[in-house]
């Protein structure tokens, strides 16, 4: 199985159009999709960063996401995907308590 880092580089040399499109460059078995974050509208894409986990690592893909037109291409958008290493980060949130 790779490490994180043999895959983040494998990404950013492939020069991937769009997140969907990295199944196409690694072997994607052992990996995890884990989330979606920081999403980023535009006029006619959304970008986001892809969390994906690799036996007890991390890595995300930030890149375009969804395409907001049916008349458009991920080549169209003109930016490339970029791959990076990342770490878990636990959080705590509160809520009301219910009575």
């Amino acid at each position: 199985m790779k490490t994180a880092k043999e895959l983040v580089d494998q990404i950013n040399l492939a020069n991937v159009c769009a997140v969907c499109m990295i199944e196409d460059e690694i072997d994607m078995d052992g990996i995890t999709k884990m989330t979606t974050l920081n999403l980023d509208e535009h006029r006619w894409y959304v970008l986001g960063t892809v969390v994906f986990k690799v036996g007890d690592e991390f890595f995300g893909v930030y890149g375009p996401v969804s395409l907001k037109s049916e008349g458009m291409s991920w080549g169209d958008i003109e930016i490339e995907c970029e791959a990076f290493e990342m770490d878990q980060v636990p959080s705590v949130t509160y809520r009301r308590k219910l009575i």
